[in-house]
């Protein structure tokens, strides 16, 4: 019997299988203990029955409280960052609770001790031992939900990370091979990299993102053309990834207007040109960074516009970029010659960059 889809799946079926397992047995571990509690004095199968009853009435409240903090300070606060808020709001949810469960102890338990044949529990008057006896045990809880909840995290984040260099390697060695050139992809995976330790509760979605990037390299770049709607998909996946890694650094526009579905292109045009901007953007030294991306594409001409903001004082590219243009505009020419128009405006404070490719052209072999 394979246990991994019960413990990592997200499936609402093995979500809910493994949740009930872990509540029932949590029940029959609280049962066992207080029949035991009670078996001293009373026939043991009504000692069980009556620790049973006693259980299930009172473990809704133990699930509200772990799942407070395993679905609620553990990702809007621990993996974000913020761990004095958690701590704080787990030093209050914890107090709460502990009211929660004192008012329960006075005012229900004894008639469910009545109706089940056990002895009413007795009020104590140390209040300060009954609080810190509580405030211990629901702790305790806590801290097992909360150990659970980041050990199952913690092993998908490193399979996740151990999946991402061994398919980091791999296109290394094609890229030495001369197979692929997705310089893209490699700065996609060095970000992942990256966010994973930065902000790992967004490596799930990101994931999702590269798993499209990696196969569109390794299989769509090797072909000669791709269609026009793989090829937006694509670009709008990594432009998500890239609005992930600049963390709302970067304002960041696309707009997409096709009226021809079926039009194809050559693949590794599109995505390297607006990595390349990403990357123009994030070494400038400007508060307001934005990124204006336009695609139209009509009678299979297609249209793109990228205009992104610069320093006034600059004037020309980074040396490493101009290069990367360059063999934009090669590939261009030797992919749709005498089809294509590639041009770089500088502006003061703006570059604009223009591509107009007629894609019903004959592409080189």
């Amino acid at each position: 019997m394979n246990i991994y889809p019960l413990v990592f799946s997200n499936n609402s079926t093995y979500r809910l299988a493994r949740h009930s397992l872990f509540w029932i047995l949590w029940i029959l571990y609280y049962t066992v203990f207080t029949t035991m509690s009670f078996a001293e004095n009373h026939p043991l199968s009504q000692s069980f029955f009556a620790a049973l009853a006693e259980t299930t009435i009172s473990v809704p409240m133990d699930i509200i409280f772990c799942y407070s903090i395993i679905y609620f300070l553990l990702p809007v606060f621990l993996f974000r960052g913020k761990y004095i808020q958690m701590v704080l709001l787990w030093l209050v949810f914890s107090f709460l609770f502990v009211i929660i469960f004192h008012l329960y102890s006075l005012y229900l338990l004894p008639y469910i001790r009545e109706a089940t044949g056990m002895p009413v529990p007795k009020n104590s008057s140390k209040f300060a031992w009954v609080f810190f006896s509580l405030f211990a045990q629901l702790n305790m809880e806590g801290c097992m939900a909360a150990a659970i909840k980041l050990g199952k995290t913690g092993y998908i984040k490193q399979q996740e990370l151990d999946l991402i260099k061994k398919e980091k390697l791999n296109i290394e060695t094609q890229i030495k091979a001369g197979e692929v050139q997705p310089v893209f992809l490699m700065s996609a995976l060095d970000k992942v990299e990256l966010l994973s330790i930065e902000k790992p509760s967004v490596i799930p979605g990101v994931i999702k993102k590269i798993k499209h990037l990696l196969l569109y390299v390794i299989y769509d770049c090797n072909q000669p053309s791709v269609g026009i709607e793989t090829e937006m998909k694509l670009l709008e996946e990594y432009i998500e990834l890239e609005k992930i890694a600049t963390n709302g650094k970067v304002n960041i526009n696309l707009k997409i207007f096709i009226n021809n579905k079926t039009s194809r292109i050559a693949p590794s045009i599109l995505l390297p040109l607006v990595e390349n901007c990403f990357k123009q953007v994030d070494s400038y030294k400007i508060l307001k960074k934005n990124i204006d991306i336009e695609i139209r594409l009509a009678d299979d001409i297609l249209l793109m516009n990228i205009l992104l903001t610069k320093p006034a004082d600059t004037s020309t590219l980074l040396n490493a970029e101009n290069v990367l243009f360059k063999n934009i505009s090669k590939r261009l020419n030797l992919l749709y010659p005498q089809s294509n128009a590639f041009k770089i405006i500088i502006k003061p404070e703006m570059l604009l960059i223009t591509l107009t490719i007629n894609l019903g052209a004959v592409i080189s072999k």
